[in-house]
């Protein structure tokens, strides 16, 4: 039986004349195969490490390259959730070629919780859309409840540093506690690190995660 995404593909692509979303050519998918090798060229096979407040293992697939800024767009502004099938390939492809090799031990995936208004206005998180074939890839069940954002904030894509670790501090709450070897805290776009260095703060009061790396579909800072 076809998933309901699957059958959203199918039905968008019965009434629509559909062309790529990048090159805008004809294309009997979202993304025609020239600029899905494009994107596949683009993917970042390195293992980094930043310092938040502490020394972490980063991961991420891509750079905020024109390409990925126009899926991202259509996905989180425009709501078009057909743009998770083209990152689900993409990250299966990460995994196999790269990331296995480092996070095949991972117990445990959480993501970057949006408000509880967001999410209604928007009707998903996308980090969690992504993290679940992240987690399947691992063949691990993703923990979507571990945390939640308790306070409302202001988008932050045109705020600086020091605006936006003003803007997150204490909007995260430990709901559950989280016991893990090694733990994956999954965003979508890494910018200045505040938001992620506020919430690993908040999953430490755990204080039983032997290891947290993160893991980002985009890097657009550092």
């Amino acid at each position: 039986m076809k998933s309901i995404k699957e059958l959203l593909v199918n039905i968008k692509q019965l009434l629509l004349k559909q062309s790529c979303a990048l090159c805008k050519q004809s294309s009997n998918c979202l993304v025609c195969d020239y600029c899905f090798k494009d994107l596949e060229k683009q993917l970042s096979f390195n293992k980094d490490q930043i310092i938040l407040d502490d020394e972490y293992d980063y991961y991420h697939l891509f750079n905020y390259s024109k390409e990925i800024q126009l899926l991202l767009k259509k996905l989180k502004f425009n709501k078009d959730v057909l743009v998770i099938s083209i990152f689900e390939t993409l990250i299966y492809r990460w995994w196999e070629d790269f990331a296995k090799e480092y996070l095949n031990e991972v117990d445990e995936i959480i993501v970057v919780p949006i408000h509880r208004f967001r999410y209604l206005y928007r009707g998903f998180n996308q980090s969690e859309l992504l993290a679940n074939k992240l987690a399947d890839c691992i063949n691990i069940e993703p923990n979507f409840k571990a945390c939640k954002r308790k306070k409302y904030t202001k988008a932050q894509a045109k705020s600086s540093k020091k605006d936006r670790e003003m803007q997150i501090r204490n909007v995260f709450e430990l709901t559950q506690s989280i016991k893990s070897k090694h733990l994956v805290v999954f965003d979508d776009v890494f910018t200045t690190g505040s938001t992620l260095k506020e919430l690993i703060k908040t999953v430490k009061l755990s204080r039983d995660i032997k290891k947290i790396s993160i893991v980002t579909l985009v890097k657009a800072g550092l």
